[in-house]
């Protein structure tokens, strides 16, 4: 018989992961929230209608695994307080799903526990999305003991998810990682729609004017890389265009002309590893992003076969 679960924070990610393992076959022996009711609503989205629902964290106890599905700034203190209050045996291991913390800020004294950090690499946005997107996911592992990635891997595949395992160290730049890739690319779409907005058209009309540009950018990236897949002025060496972009910027909308300056700069960079734009061009770029709008040096030539 697969290990019991407890669930303490029947949040997006708990309830997602939960009701994938107890579809795989682990019992859930307690769903944990401050709020009973929470617990209660939980349990039935998870359809284990006769798991314990309660606001008590003692219950978690009796669970061989003991899900910690809280905030990032809440996982120390309530795993140190769990520890602290209840006795928890050798057999059972505490989970955490943060991206950027390591297992070991569970531990609590000489506590026989093993820990184990799970960060399925997804936006968490509704119960849900996440429940489906969990299938096919990456999912980084971190552990302490490392004997412990065992089980990681084994619940990592109970819900179809596939596990990858990260040295404890390197989990603030994973996490770095992952906010550039999901979260501020979002914010480079509002910015982008914005934009459109700035042009007259409304705001749900802008973004799906957008969309299909970004799933195609998106799909060029799958195919070819970053760097082959990058399209656009810049790697086509066309500066007078940038030069106008940023002009339009400065006048109109200046609030957003030094996210475009960085962009723009990282940009080049880019297209000169690309090999697509020689780096006399790569040079003559990041003069003007840097300069803020001023005028660009002068160019004796260009790649301009992208």
């Amino acid at each position: 018989m697969k290990p019991g679960i407890a669930l303490i924070g029947p949040g997006r990610v708990g309830c997602a992961v939960s009701k994938r393992l107890f579809e795989a076959g682990y019992p859930l022996t307690a769903i944990i929230s401050r709020k009973q009711q929470r617990a209660a609503e939980a349990c039935s989205y998870l359809g284990c209608s006769t798991t314990l629902a309660t606001d008590q964290i003692a219950a978690a106890t009796t669970a061989e695994i003991i899900l910690l599905a809280v905030p990032d700034d809440q996982i120390e203190d309530s795993a140190q307080n769990l520890q602290a209050a209840h006795h928890l045996s050798e057999q059972t291991t505490l989970i955490h799903f943060s991206g950027l913390h390591p297992a070991e800020i569970m531990r609590h004294n000489s506590s026989p526990v093993s820990l184990l950090s799970i960060h399925p690499l997804l936006p968490f946005a509704d119960h849900e999305k996440a429940y489906e997107s969990l299938n096919q996911c990456p999912c980084i592992l971190e552990s302490d003991p490392p004997r412990t990635v065992m089980l990681g891997e084994e619940l990592i595949k109970a819900i179809g998810g596939h596990p990858f395992v990260l040295d404890s160290d390197k989990k603030p730049l994973y996490h770095a990682a992952a906010c550039i890739a999901s979260n501020y690319f979002v914010t480079l779409l509002a910015s982008a729609r914005d934009l459109l907005v700035t042009c007259g058209i409304e705001s749900d009309r802008a973004i799906s004017l957008l969309l299909p540009l970004v799933k195609a950018s998106l799909n060029n990236i799958n195919h070819f890389g970053p760097e082959q897949g990058l399209t656009g002025p810049i790697v086509r060496g066309d500066i007078g265009t940038v030069t106008e972009h940023i002009h339009a910027l400065t006048k109109e909308v200046p609030e957003l002309l030094q996210l475009y300056l960085e962009m723009g700069e990282a940009t080049a960079l880019i297209a000169g590893q690309s090999g697509r734009l020689d780096q006399e061009s790569v040079a003559a770029f990041r003069h003007l992003f840097s300069a803020k709008g001023g005028d660009p040096a002068p160019l004796t030539g260009s790649s301009n076969s992208k």
